[in-house]
């Protein structure tokens, strides 16, 4: 990938117009390409999976995002611990992983799924 990145920077600064407009346009398709899926986000607890909107939840900070998830599974008042776990996009083995609500602004865009577990 970084060869095909340094290829790309060589052909869009080129002093042929025509071979840098294509560079930048292929730089711009990478850029894009780059990005995770602006889908909703899927959280499951039990046997219930709910699609909550990605923008919502990347507007919220990691504890309110939790408290917001447990309220729509009726979890608000759970008397056992609860811990949020997802599957990241770009992780090769789609292993759901412990979510760190400290980080949640800058993981939110690459989460898949999420997972409530007891």
């Amino acid at each position: 990938m970084s060869h095909l990145v340094d290829v790309l920077a060589n052909l869009a600064s080129s002093e042929n117009n025509i071979a840098a407009g294509l560079g930048e346009t292929f730089q711009a398709f990478a850029v894009a390409a780059s990005y995770p899926s602006p889908g909703p986000i899927l959280i499951e607890f039990g046997h219930r999976t709910m699609a909550l909107g990605r923008k919502r939840m990347s507007l919220m900070t990691g504890r309110n995002a939790f408290v917001y998830v447990k309220g729509k599974f009726g979890l608000l008042n759970a008397s056992t611990p609860l811990f949020l776990h997802a599957v990241i996009t770009g992780k090769a083995d789609g292993a759901f992983v412990e979510i760190d609500l400290d980080a949640w602004e800058e993981i939110a865009p690459y989460i898949e799924k999420l997972r409530i577990t007891t």
